[in-house]
């Protein structure tokens, strides 16, 4: 969701989110699995640090990335391997996902030869 800050507490954010998707308090948190009080107290801003496995089950809901919530928790996103990304993001295949990466590596390595050279 666009607008978050570094000062936007993740109670808020969740709860701007929520609101975004049209849902009440009551129906994420049974979407998501989590006790309904619960999750009010991570919005009122009383539970600071909810785990990460409860993120991830609000981000699935909301359809946000993960990572835009683990963040608030001082989680640092790193992206993982090239096939591993495009299997788990666009839901190919492994053979897919090899042909994408060396596309690629193929690519990197042309870019990578024709600076050497001097051209573009």
């Amino acid at each position: 969701m666009e607008g978050s800050s570094p000062t936007t507490p993740l109670g808020a954010y969740i709860r701007k989110s929520r609101e975004a998707a049209g849902l009440t308090l009551r129906q994420l948190a049974e979407a998501a699995g989590i006790n309904y009080g619960y999750l009010g107290h991570i919005e009122a801003g009383e539970r600071a640090k909810p785990g990460a496995d409860v993120l991830q089950r609000i981000a699935d809901v909301l359809e946000l990335d993960a990572h835009d919530l683990l963040k608030f928790l001082g989680v640092r996103a790193s992206l993982p391997e090239p096939r591993i990304y495009f299997r788990r993001k666009y839901g190919v295949g492994a053979r897919e996902a090899d042909v994408l990466a060396q596309l690629i590596e193929d690519h990197q390595a042309k870019q990578t030869k024709q600076k050497k050279g001097g051209t573009q």
